[in-house]
């Protein structure tokens, strides 16, 4: 007789094998063996699982450092140092804004400012294509404002100031009398949102960039030489009036609109756009 795998030798005999008990053995140990093959596939899956963890956590933790270090709000805001900061602002609560185009990345647009290529960030995929929005104009072919994409309203497109390279980079132009709207977290109000009028303005060798909530008309308006550096006032503010610390790094080219595609374009269609020595417009990236 030939002994049988998955049995114990000493069992198999002719008798044993025709057994009803012996038969149901033999299945219960089968059932065994792939419930042992599932738990080594879960176990593994939670293994990876928890390394993720963490890195996260890790990462979390260098920000946090970096914040209270005082490398995000006063570095960036007031330029105390002379050697560019790296901008990392904080985020809470990314789902009361609807941010559905924007991704909520760091950029550090300091270096952007300063004329240094930034290294090239991943794209990134989505499940759906969005319905492109559409942009109304009149006879001449310009942009009819307002224009409202997502949470963003465009106010004025400004005008660009081709023969200052202060005023674009290569990936931004950042045009005098650019002005937009947005909603966040109140500074003053910890249960409501408020609206920010977000501005550039003439700085002399390059852009100031302000903004004014709209719960607090008669203070001073936050400006600063980078859109992060003011939107860093901003979160700071939101986030100490609800007695809390931020957790996600956010992007101030973005809350200023200056990273959407749609804004993107329209600021390249402006008179003295393609005059900008340094800008590579979007299509030639």
């Amino acid at each position: 007789m030939t002994n049988q795998k998955g049995v114990d030798v000493g069992i198999q005999t002719e008798s044993n094998w025709e057994d009803p008990k012996q038969r149901k053995y033999r299945r219960l140990k089968h059932k065994v063996l792939e419930f042992i093959a599932k738990h080594k596939s879960a176990q593994s899956s939670v293994d990876k699982a928890n390394r993720r963890v963490q890195v996260l956590q890790q990462e979390k933790r260098r920000l946090m450092r970096a914040n209270k270090n005082g490398g995000i709000g006063n570095t960036i805001a007031t330029g105390e140092t002379g050697e560019t900061a790296k901008s990392g602002i904080l985020k809470q609560d990314a789902d009361m804004m609807d941010e559905d185009d924007e991704v909520d990345q760091l950029v550090d647009e300091d270096e952007e400012m300063a004329g240094v290529s930034p290294s090239p960030k991943p794209k990134r995929t989505t499940g759906s294509r969005r319905k492109p929005v559409e942009v109304a104009r009149d006879e001449d072919g310009k942009v009819i404002l307002p224009v409202q994409i997502a949470s963003l309203k465009v106010i004025e497109l400004g005008t660009v100031i081709h023969d200052r390279p202060g005023f674009h980079s290569e990936r931004y132009i950042w045009p005098v009398g650019y002005t937009v709207e947005r909603t966040y977290m109140s500074m003053v109000d910890p249960e409501n949102q408020s609206t920010y009028t977000c501005k550039v303005e003439d700085g002399g060798d390059g852009p100031t960039f302000t903004i004014q909530a709209a719960d607090t008309p008669d203070e001073e308006i936050i400006s600063a030489r980078t859109p992060t550096g003011a939107w860093a006032t901003v979160i700071k503010r939101a986030n100490e009036v609800r007695k809390r610390e931020s957790a996600n790094a956010i992007s101030g080219p973005e809350y200023f609109g200056f990273s959407n595609p749609l804004v993107a374009e329209m600021i390249e269609a402006l008179p003295n756009a393609d005059e900008c020595q340094y800008y590579v417009a979007r299509s030639k990236r």
